[in-house]
């Protein structure tokens, strides 16, 4: 994987369509099956091979779990007498249908067989899992952008200035975040602190809004002008784009991440969120490339959840060095797909994805040092 230029400077790290499926099939079995005949199987064990042995487990215990947690979350609402949404409803008809997970457990192998990651090194269950995972949730993700409203899993909305089809989400958050579009940056880390002037603060966070909404306008319509996609399809482009542009796909990343599993202590803690948007080619001819890289540095206190949930009396938060750090990227590949209700879907692959968790408990003898670190950074 090939980490951009611009983001090297910020930690060295190490390189690293809609479903088809039946709405209701009653004879379909309990547990997720698998071909036995692999395109990869020939006679010796390959790296793509014995990937794909992995893979077929970790695929049931995610759709086993997100099929539980749903069954466990209609449960609790029929218990207290709630009405869940219509998105949330529509979650869970997706997830208690074996059918579909059939058609996605189906989905997930094939990305595995196809990912360049998987074919050049050896992966193990967790990297594997947060690969999978985070191609399942961007396929879904992409598909509610080609689904009538009534039928979507997201609530989401959008706006613009050239268009209205750009997430409010990341309107909201760009001042918060970095980001290159067609090698242009945009980045507001000189705003003024609120205690500076309330009234300049929201002026610049107004106009940076606005600079960074129409130039990303402006690149996603000519890429949709360049492959003559229609406006339906032009608008499900710009939905699909700019969701993952926010913390919708933060969210993903999150969701198989190992890094994930750690809260880290504000003080001292420098955190930072950038997305590179560009142009490459693919065998359907000129997509669109995404990287989105999430970075937590300079935390010296965290919480492990896993530790929380399985042992009793562990002290927290515990202490780590300050060179410890929680690193995530991935890149994504939007391209344009067949047509779905007389229109353009879209589609996203993962091409390469990193998620790294570095953690250096302090030790006994570092204790009193990282007190000074903290001491040091508060007076100054």
């Amino acid at each position: 994987m090939v980490v951009l230029c611009l983001w090297r400077n910020f930690l060295p790290v190490p390189r690293c369509g809609q479903c088809s499926a039946p709405e209701f099939e009653p004879n379909i079995e309990t547990e997720l099956s698998f071909s036995s005949s692999d395109k990869a199987v020939g006679s010796s064990k390959s790296i793509l091979q014995r990937n794909i042995m992995v893979a077929k487990t970790v695929i049931s215990d995610i759709y086993r779990d997100l099929e539980s947690r749903c069954v466990t979350e209609q449960r609790q609402y029929e218990d207290s007498g709630s009405s869940p949404s219509q998105q949330k409803f529509n979650v869970w008809a997706t997830y208690t249908n074996k059918a579909r997970l059939q058609h996605f457990a189906a989905e997930s192998l094939a990305f595995v067989q196809r990912n360049a990651e998987c074919r050049s090194r050896l992966l193990n269950s967790k990297q594997l899992r947060f690969l999978i995972m985070l191609q399942h949730l961007l396929s879904e993700d992409c598909s509610d952008a080609n689904r009538p409203e009534a039928l979507r899993k997201h609530q989401d909305t959008f706006e613009g200035i050239l268009t209205d089809s750009v997430s409010s989400q990341l309107v909201e958050d760009a001042h918060r975040c970095e980001f290159s579009i067609d090698g242009n940056s945009f980045s507001l880390q000189d705003l003024p602190h609120i205690d500076a002037g309330l009234e300049e603060r929201k002026n610049r966070i107004v106009q940076f809004q606005t600079e960074l909404i129409q130039a990303l306008e402006t690149f996603l319509l000519g890429f949709c002008s360049r492959r003559g996609l229609s406006a339906g399809g032009t608008k499900r482009l710009m939905q699909a784009v700019t969701t993952q542009m926010s913390q919708a796909g933060v969210a993903n990343i999150d969701r198989g991440s190992q890094a994930s599993r750690y809260f880290v202590g504000s003080q001292g803690l420098d955190q930072r969120t950038a997305y590179n948007l560009s142009t490459m080619m693919s065998p359907s001819g000129e997509a669109l490339k995404l990287s989105i890289l999430c970075m937590r540095t300079g935390f010296t206190q965290y919480l492990d959840k896993d530790e929380l949930l399985k042992l009793a009396g562990v002290q927290y938060p515990r202490r780590c060095k300050p060179e410890s750090y929680l690193y995530q990227y991935a890149t994504l590949c939007f391209f344009v797909g067949a047509q779905v209700d007389n229109c353009e879907s879209i589609n996203c692959t993962v091409l390469d994805a990193l998620d790294e968790a570095n953690i250096s408990p302090a030790l006994a003898e570092d204790e009193e040092e990282v007190i000074l670190d903290e001491a040091r950074q508060q007076v100054t």
